[in-house]
């Protein structure tokens, strides 16, 4: 079957029309031969009752006067019949008497008058011979069934040229028909397969054929154009979304001078404020000023370049950097905010110098990102930045010893606007996008970010890029999905 199964249509359809015709004309032969043995024998039972009759009819002088010599000249006129095998007469009390052999062998004489029956090569017929109301004798005739074989042999080489004949005009027949239901198969066929390497569904099966291929490709129709509206549906949803993203773009590319403009002037006075006060009221309340314009900065620095990489307008530009020099550059930058909360901040590199192909404003903010991030969850202890290289790549590793991150929440805080803490309860303020920013960074340079927390001991978020540049497609499947420490 699964021979079949790897055939066409076309051909599924002829076989099983051959075989099919095949057993029906070999039943039917069959049951013809049986039908036509019965019927043989039945005839030949008949002609042995009629020849019986008459030559019962012309022994009786002969088994009455016993002679024996005008017996066998009634028996020997059977000779001429070439189905009767043996002519035989017995007396009355069963014995032979007289007989004629018509090509049988003198030793299937039998010497007592044998009953009336037949087997499946010969019949026998007992006739007994009456005169005056008295049994006189008995008139015994053998005859041969195997006149049949010979028939049958006929009959099976006409039958089986017709078997032949009317297998060939089956064939024929049905390889005219079939493509009543194959060519709309066909059709459905190659449509599907078009919709499936093109996307093209505005194209249509034609309607024809038998009722249940004429449903089954209306069917079809309707579900393409119902696939067709709704692709119609998204593509204009997608051409609405890529409409907003650029109204979103432009929107903040414009509020970016507005806000930054009045900013850089809150800062500055805020900054002159905090020098030239000397009431501690009154600079504290500039250093409150000072503060939250940064903070606003900061957030708007956010949005902005997470825009810009949703949008796709920033370029990866790679070049041979000193890792270890950009990060201890970041390091300092941040040091302030680290001692104002008391917390050691430390840099350590298995080497003096690391270099790798990487785009130096990337790097600097993915750093900047995760040390500013370890800080801001740290109240006690310290935050410590670790860098390490082999032949292929560079690791950078920031751990801190903060409040930590449950094991659920370790892929939540990847994505847009989320942290372990949220809504107006939270503990740390912040917009939800250092971390964001950092995944899709390790994305643009090709590499791998995992993470390790425990809650009230702290966490550790590790990188690992390319050291030297390759094509990213080559290895965007290692850069997707998160393991046991949270691969992002």
């Amino acid at each position: 079957m699964k021979l079949v199964d790897r055939c066409s249509l076309k051909a599924q359809l002829l076989l099983i029309v051959f075989w099919t015709c095949t057993v029906i004309l070999l039943l039917n032969g069959v049951l013809f031969a049986f039908y036509d043995l019965a019927q043989f024998r039945r005839e030949k039972a008949r002609e042995l009752e009629v020849l019986g009759r008459v030559l019962a009819e012309h022994s009786v002088a002969p088994l009455v006067f016993q002679d024996a010599q005008a017996a066998s000249e009634v028996l020997e006129s059977v000779r001429s019949i070439p189905a009767v095998k043996i002519a035989a007469l017995y007396t009355a009390d069963g014995r032979l008497f007289a007989w004629s052999f018509g090509g049988a062998s003198p030793t299937a004489l039998p010497a007592q008058l044998p009953a009336s029956g037949g087997d499946r090569e010969t019949l026998r017929h007992v006739e007994p011979v009456h005169w005056e109301g008295q049994t006189q004798g008995y008139l015994y005739l053998q005859a041969s069934l195997l006149g049949w074989r010979t028939r049958m042999k006929r009959y099976a080489s006409v039958g089986g040229s017709v078997i032949l004949l009317s297998l060939g005009v089956s064939i024929m027949l049905v390889a005219l028909l079939q493509r009543r239901i194959t060519r709309p198969l066909d059709h459905l066929r190659r449509v599907a397969r078009s919709v499936a390497e093109t996307h093209d569904y505005s194209v249509r099966v034609p309607v024809e054929g038998p009722v249940e291929l004429r449903e089954l490709a209306v069917t079809f129709n309707e579900m393409l154009t119902r696939v067709q509206e709704h692709q119609a549906v998204l593509v204009a949803a997608k051409e609405a979304a890529e409409e907003m993203a650029r109204l979103k773009s432009t929107f903040l590319a414009n509020m970016n001078h507005e806000i930054r403009t009045p900013l850089a002037g809150i800062l500055g006075y805020a900054q002159i404020l905090e020098e030239e006060l000397n009431d501690p009221m009154h600079r504290e309340m500039a250093q409150v000023i000072k503060q939250s314009g940064q903070r606003l900065l900061d957030t708007l620095d956010a949005l902005l370049y997470m825009s810009c990489l949703e949008a796709g307008t920033v370029r990866v530009r790679h070049q041979d950097l000193d890792v270890v020099a950009a990060t201890r550059a970041v390091v300092d930058e941040l040091a302030p905010l680290a001692r104002d909360k008391k917390l050691e901040l430390t840099v350590q590199s298995s080497e003096p110098a690391l270099i790798a192909c990487v785009d130096e404003g990337l790097w600097e903010r993915l750093v900047k990102n995760l040390v500013h991030n370890a800080i801001k969850f740290t109240e006690e202890g310290g935050v410590t930045v670790l860098l390490e290289g082999d032949a292929e790549t560079v690791q950078l590793q920031v751990a801190d010893t903060g409040i930590g991150i449950p094991e659920e929440l370790q892929s939540v805080i990847f994505e847009e606007f989320k942290q372990a803490s949220s809504g107006l309860s939270r503990d740390y303020e912040g917009s939800g996008l250092g971390l964001t920013i950092v995944q899709r960074i390790v994305r643009m340079l090709n590499g791998q970010i995992f993470v390790e927390s425990q809650p009230g001991i702290g966490s550790i978020f590790t990188v690992i890029i390319p050291r030297c540049r390759f094509d990213a497609a080559a290895t965007r499947a290692t850069t997707n999905g998160m393991s046991q420490h949270q691969q992002v």
